[in-house]
């Protein structure tokens, strides 16, 4: 009877961070092109939500992949505060054609101030597409 609780135990267990493993796995979205032509990825998975009275926010991660020869991809962290209709970059990185890390881009302090982002922009539309989700 012990041994059938331990092997139970075991699957449940297994199953378990089969499960989380999977749902931490970046899951991209296409949401935006820039004039280049480069792709805008927003990983889903990436998401960290806070709600409650009077904040409304989404920490998440995107991907740009180049398209042409010479330019690098890169990925960056953003914070959308959905109240204020604010975006504001936390993080850049630059990253191979196969996806890894190059380097971490140290970013200025003015870099990371909250702006609201121009009607017609890239950033409108990583905002639109974080605030959507609220």
């Amino acid at each position: 009877m012990h041994k059938l609780i331990q092997i139970i135990a075991a699957t449940i267990l297994s199953l378990a961070t089969a499960t989380t493993v999977q749902a931490q796995q970046p899951q991209w979205i296409e949401i935006t092109k820039t004039e280049s032509g480069d792709r805008v990825f927003f990983d889903t998975a990436s998401q960290v939500k806070l709600f409650d009275a009077g904040v409304k926010q989404n920490t998440f991660r995107t991907m740009t992949l180049a398209t042409t020869a010479g330019r690098r991809s890169f990925r960056q962290r953003y914070q959308a505060d959905c109240f204020k209709g604010t975006l504001a970059l936390r993080g850049l990185d630059l990253m191979s054609n196969q996806g890894s890390l190059i380097r971490e881009v140290p970013l200025e302090r003015a870099d990371r101030e909250s702006v609201i982002p121009e009607e017609g922009t890239i950033a409108a539309s990583i905002w639109r597409y974080a605030c959507s989700q609220f």
